[in-house]
């Protein structure tokens, strides 16, 4: 039997909209786990899906790419990103997502410190 506090899979977990794009899935965060200061999600952004334009004033956030094809603009700057490419994202850094392709699931993992709250999303377009 599976411990569900310390293993988990993201099939198995609700979706959430927290609107910055595409459907998320927390997988292990503050919620449903032991931990406290770190959160796991996992996101899919379906062809041409663009996230808006946001920073977080705490929250830093690493992007793990498992697959599709993307761009991440980073403080303005479009850069292309792929299956195994990982992304750093420090507090205050402008950045949103977008999926290229036309016919294929963009699907990132982001691993966030602290875990991600509403109050600390600010959307600038």
């Amino acid at each position: 039997m599976t411990d569900k506090r310390y293993i988990a899979n993201w099939k198995d977990i609700d979706t959430i909209e927290d609107g910055c794009g595409g459907t998320i899935y927390k997988i292990l965060n503050i919620e449903n786990s032991d931990l406290s200061r770190i959160e796991i999600v996992m996101c899919l952004f379906p062809p041409g899906e663009v996230a808006h334009l946001h920073y977080h004033k705490v929250m830093e956030e690493i992007y793990f790419i498992i697959e599709g094809d993307g761009e991440i603009e980073l403080d303005g700057k479009w850069h292309t990103v792929q299956p195994e490419d990982s992304v750093a994202i420090p507090p205050n850094m402008k950045h949103r997502m977008r999926n290229v392709s036309t016919d294929k699931t963009l699907r990132f993992l982001s691993v966030n410190s602290p875990e991600w709250r509403q109050n600390d999303m600010i959307i600038v377009g």
